[in-house]
């Protein structure tokens, strides 16, 4: 499967980044396979994905994290600029897109203009990926 760069927080920890996929003000659930060693880890567990997935976290105390940047990932389909979300278990790509609803249903999207549009692609099928990134204080 084709890692694509997607939108959310990543923690700096020890020399690696790991995404962030929930926390709160004490500690971050750090996106990291069941065979990584986190020294800092206070607990370990796992999450459902759909439609059969699983990922592995590892809970790290805040004061542990060396730091916390904010991504941001853009690219085109068929076109039109989108946000890349996530990234699925089966490695397709679902994005979020603000817009007309005819360039929504060109995509082949769904939702609406007043809460916006999501889908999912294959990553080959992205173009002109811009990955912007912001250094939390």
């Amino acid at each position: 499967m084709m890692s694509m760069p997607v939108t959310g927080a990543v923690a700096e920890y020890r020399g690696s980044r790991y995404r962030v996929l929930f926390g709160n003000s004490e500690w971050y659930a750090l996106r990291v396979d069941c065979d990584v060693e986190i020294p800092d880890a206070i607990a370990r567990g796992e999450r459902r994905l759909p439609p059969a997935g699983t990922e592995q976290w590892a809970k790290v105390p805040i004061s542990a994290i060396d730091g916390v940047v904010d991504i941001r990932v853009k690219g085109i389909v068929r076109g039109e600029k989108v946000s890349l979300q996530s990234q699925l278990s089966d490695g397709r790509i679902q994005v979020g897109f603000v817009g007309s609803p005819a360039a929504a249903e060109k995509l082949g999207l769904e939702g609406d203009q007043h809460m916006g549009w999501i889908g999912f692609f294959d990553p080959d099928e992205f173009s002109d990926i811009q990955v912007e990134e912001t250094r939390r204080g």
